[in-house]
């Protein structure tokens, strides 16, 4: 014969199961636009008969259909999803940063956008072209000498205005970069500290077979997960007491309670390093925005001169051309106009003789006797001669019958023929041509980022998407589940209902006469 309660307790088992289930679903439909959070339900598992707490043994038979148990409260997760969803993300990044880097050094280098810009090379060379062809006209003349230097030096003005927009743009995106280190720290410091307290709190509270797990922590710490992601490729293993282990670009930066920082260190060339703080390593990683912008930064492409550089061209690489169209504009105008020499009336000589030229480009900076030494894009200007002896100085003679040397210097501005030697390669072609093809690499290379960028980002959406399918909250799932519960409940209350009226029969009115 059946225990005379085990049917009131087989109906309340189900009651508070269903109970707690309508509370969790409630909760999921509370939190549907709730950022991170992982739709819940209640765990059930059948209460176990037992005949090993009696005194005597008897069959399991008789202890069965003694209900059910909320052994706990778990997340609809797919680690699998997870995963997929973080690499393509940190794929997505990563194209995006070097998208967003490159972008600025198009701004920065003014003709980017627009070539015909006044303020640009393009106009500059077009300018000291035009100047040259008008002095051709009237080689004597200080008034169309004047126009000359004023030419040359709005080219170099240019070129010093474009390198240290270039400069301004490094110390940018370094800045950014060390912003993005110290939230990467926070990240592990605030992972860390939840593995702490979900490990603390795997079970908050275990009493009448109710068990429920740090479920917000969870949710707080995949969203710092899915962030992290964002700056580097990671891995997470999952452990047993609910704590996780991350590799961050391959090191391992979160064991458990313990993490590892992130350290930012700036070169006096204006490139970045970033390296772990425990053994000093460089921080590596194949995507995520922290290797975009180490990739950019110190991107010098061939002509990487240490470890810290990189072979994309990112910006010491634009550098480095303006630096050859310097160099290449000083060495045409420094090797073309001669020193008359007014006793020969011939061009001057010297020791060797080799012919004395003017020079009329040189660093801003020097003091030496030779002003090419170190020159850059950074310091070229009109040189201490031109300036000192004043617009007249190019004239190489006041004589009607003189060499068209400035014609010479338009030529070699304009013919195809003129040899660029640059750091790690060479380019054929006029200054026009070399500093079109320059920013045609680089609208390519933008083109491609941004193109990358795109492709990732609807690759991580879509995996995005199917997470959200488990684990995003579903209204209509909710409600047709709140229906069923219930239901059920509903179910289980009527059958506590017909017990009580049984037991009273039972009670009350059995072996009573008259009745």
């Amino acid at each position: 014969m059946r225990p005379t309660f085990m049917g009131f307790e087989t109906a309340k088992s189900s009651i508070f199961a269903n109970q707690k289930s309508l509370d969790i679903m409630g909760n999921n439909l509370a939190n549907a636009d709730t950022n991170g959070y992982t739709r819940q339900r209640v765990e059930r598992a059948s209460v176990s008969p037992s005949s090993y707490t009696t005194r005597v043994a008897s069959s399991r038979i008789a202890l069965a259909g003694q209900g059910v148990s909320t052994v706990g409260v778990s997340q609809l997760r797919d680690n699998f999803l997870d995963k997929r969803f973080r690499d393509e993300y940190s794929n997505s990044s990563y194209h995006g940063q070097a998208a967003s880097i490159l972008s600025e050094i198009q701004s920065a280098l003014g003709d980017g956008h627009d070539i015909t810009s006044e303020s640009g090379l393009y106009s500059a060379v077009q300018q000291l072209y035009t100047s040259l062809n008008d002095f051709v006209q009237d080689p004597t003349m200080d008034t169309e000498a004047n126009i000359v230097m004023s030419a040359f030096k709005n080219i170099t003005q240019v070129l010093q205005q474009l390198d240290s927009n270039l400069v301004n743009v490094a110390n940018q995106q370094i800045n950014d970069l060390g912003v993005s280190v110290s939230r990467v720290n926070e990240i592990a410091v605030q992972i860390a500290n939840l593995n702490k307290s979900i490990g603390e709190d795997a079970t908050v509270l275990t009493s009448d077979n109710e068990s429920f797990r740090a479920n917000e922590l969870l949710d707080q710490r995949n969203l710092l997960l899915d962030e992290l992601a964002s700056y580097g490729g990671i891995n997470v293993t999952q452990l047993a007491n609910g704590k996780v282990n991350v590799e961050f670009g391959g090191h391992m930066m979160i064991e458990e309670n313990r993490y590892n920082t992130l350290h930012l260190s700036t070169n006096s060339d204006n490139t970045a390093s970033v390296r772990w703080q425990s053994t000093g390593e460089a921080f590596s990683s194949a995507s995520g925005s922290l290797t975009a912008s180490l990739h950019y930064i110190n991107g010098r492409g061939n002509n990487m001169q240490n470890k810290t550089e990189t072979p994309y061209q990112g910006i010491p690489y634009y550098r480095d051309q303006l630096n050859t169209f310097a160099k290449s504009l000083a060495e045409v105008a420094n090797n073309t106009v001669p020193v008359y020499d007014k006793t020969t009336g011939k061009p001057q000589v010297d020791a060797d003789g080799n012919i004395v030229y003017k020079t009329l480009l040189g660093n801003k900076n020097d003091d030496s006797a030779n002003p090419n030494v170190a020159l850059t894009a950074g310091n070229i200007s009109v040189s201490k001669e031109w300036t000192q002896n004043g617009a007249g100085y190019f004239i190489y003679n006041r004589d009607e019958e003189v060499e068209d040397y400035a014609q010479q210097i338009a030529n070699l501005l304009t013919e195809s023929s003129y040899t660029f030697t640059s750091y790690g390669e060479k380019f054929t072609g006029s200054f026009v041509d070399f500093e079109i093809t320059m920013l045609g690499k680089l609208a390519s290379d933008l083109s491609f980022q941004n193109g990358r960028q795109e492709a990732t980002a609807t690759v991580a959406n879509d995996f995005l998407d199917r997470r959200d399918e488990i684990s995003g909250v579903s209204r209509d799932e909710e409600t047709a589940d709140m229906m069923k519960f219930q239901k059920a409940y509903e179910a289980a209350a009527r059958f506590m209902t017909t017990l009580d009226d049984l037991l009273e029969i039972v009670i009350n009115r059995m072996g009573r006469t008259g009745l």
